[in-house]
């Protein structure tokens, strides 16, 4: 590696990493509060355990950045197309507005300052990069209060998973933490693919 790339490596880990560790403490905190099978499981967990599992190298939650049909219809950049009410509407989530305006503000800067952060960490697809990129905060700002039902905690449909997660963060031994991790960026990878043009 050269002298010149070792910046970029800490650049991600100091700029990337640790907010992405504090989203996804409070992504977690919301999960469980709102998923009553996990609550206990999480409760259980000591601070030491809960940071390892907010330290993961993606963001847990999924909003629909692989998906550019569902950000082609968000004004951004100036244009004010409303969505349509049941597609804001229906089955909101367990995220709160503020957590959700921080999640896309998150999104937002990486669109723009780290397109690879964007794309691995978040599993943004190429179109949806360039919409995210261009919108202005006014538009996150109305998105994030409309709370829109596609903006969810990752894989919030499979509770195995979470509950995986959970146990092998309670273990001190990384190795099962690590490999879920490493099987989440496999599956935001695989998601990228199955939806490219």
């Amino acid at each position: 590696m050269s002298k010149s790339s070792t910046p970029a490596v800490a650049t991600w880990d100091a700029a990337i990493l640790e907010p992405m560790a504090e989203l996804n403490a409070e992504i977690l905190d919301a999960l469980a509060g709102a998923t009553a099978g996990l609550q206990w499981q999480w409760r259980a967990l000591g601070d030491a355990a809960r940071q390892r599992l907010a330290r993961c190298p993606f963001l847990l939650v999924d909003a629909g950045f692989a998906r550019p049909e569902l950000w082609g219809a968000v004004p951004c950049a100036g244009v004010h197309e409303p969505l349509p009410v049941a597609t804001l509407l229906a089955q909101r989530g367990p995220l709160p507005t503020p957590l959700l305006r921080r999640v896309l503000l998150f999104a937002w800067h990486l669109a723009r300052a780290n397109r690879l952060a964007a794309r691995v960490a978040l599993g943004m697809s190429a179109p949806c990069l360039v919409m995210m990129a261009g919108c202005r905060f006014a538009d996150l700002e109305s998105l994030a209060e409309r709370r829109p039902s596609w903006i969810r905690p990752r894989w919030d449909d499979r509770p195995d998973i979470w509950q995986a997660w959970l146990a092998a963060a309670a273990r001190e031994s990384p190795h099962e933490l690590e490999t879920l991790q490493l099987w989440g960026l496999q599956k935001l990878a695989a998601d990228l693919v199955a939806r490219a043009p």
